[in-house]
């Protein structure tokens, strides 16, 4: 019963749910998982594939549509904007790498490098890369401002019992829920980058409180870059420590209302809540590449 139970869930429940995906909302039909690919559509008619590795998101996208999904929607038509005008993009903390599959995607041109430490999660960003032909450069590492091997605290539901959580940090004190604690290898940024005579135009962080130390690890090679940055940022501290470390730079900080667009601010962290944590740190001989997202609303 059991093989034929995996069966189905990696052959045959996709292709099923494809066909009552369009009945999902006027039945609430329940948003089944899976284990396939699905293939993502955009309005600007950029498409791509994903796998399902029966995780929440990618379930939601499917069952939702990309255009529906609302999740960071501002954040994903910034960053796909950002990226077609980007020669390198660094995607840190990219779980199954959807923003580096939206990257390359909107560039193929580009020169991608995806961050991701956890290995159940590291072998489906990989799996993204390889099923759409992508030349995404995949690092098993984390980033951080000490380099060595440290622990990584996974959390979540199946953290014991499959392996298959998503959510994991640096940070100890990050959900302390149902941690299991594994060891990774963790890089300098600056070290990660060292001899590349290139500059890095755009940055992704999102890696559970531990922005300020990935910011901190970049060095000087930060401030000779002057990329435009989309973090998370999930609380007051964490924003000053940022804000402490490039305020003097001439840089200009963002928070971003995923339904109205950028909005500037003289802080970092202390307008997040649990809807809108994202923020875009950029340079003020940059800003002309979002000037058509800023708002005063």
């Amino acid at each position: 019963m059991k093989k034929i139970k995996n069966y189905f869930h990696h052959h045959l429940a996709r292709p099923l749910y494809q066909i009552l995906r369009p009945f999902q909302a006027v039945f609430n039909l329940k948003k089944r998982t899976f284990f396939d690919k699905f293939k993502i559509k955009t309005k600007d008619g950029v498409s791509f594939w994903l796998y399902n590795n029966a995780f929440f998101w990618e379930t939601e996208m499917f069952w939702t549509g990309f255009e529906n999904f609302d999740y960071e929607r501002k954040t994903r038509e910034v960053w796909c904007e950002l990226a077609e005008k980007s020669k390198v993009i660094l995607d840190i903390g990219s779980n199954t790498g959807w923003f580096s599959m939206m990257a390359m995607a909107n560039n193929p041109q580009a020169e991608i490098h995806a961050f991701e430490p956890q290995p159940n999660v590291f072998e489906v960003l990989k799996k993204n890369n390889d099923i759409n032909g992508f030349g995404i450069t995949c690092n098993p590492i984390a980033l951080s401002d000490k380099p060595g091997k440290f622990p990584f605290y996974n959390t979540g539901s199946e953290t014991f019992i499959s392996k298959n959580t998503n959510h994991g940090s640096l940070n100890k004190e990050w959900r302390t829920e149902k941690q299991y604690a594994i060891e990774v290898e963790v890089k300098r940024l600056d070290e990660y980058w060292g001899y590349k005579s290139k500059k890095i135009d755009l940055i992704k962080i999102d890696v559970e409180t531990f922005e300020y130390q990935v910011l901190k690890g970049y060095g000087k090679l930060l401030f000779d870059h002057r990329p435009i940055i989309i973090l998370e940022i999930q609380d007051g501290l964490i924003g000053k420590n940022i804000l402490n470390l490039v305020q003097d730079y001439q840089f200009e900080f963002f928070h971003i209302d995923e339904k109205l667009g950028l909005r500037k601010v003289p802080a970092l962290g202390t307008y997040a809540d649990d809807i809108h944590r994202n923020y875009l740190i950029c340079h003020e001989e940059k800003t002309n590449l979002i000037s058509k997202f800023i708002t005063k609303a």
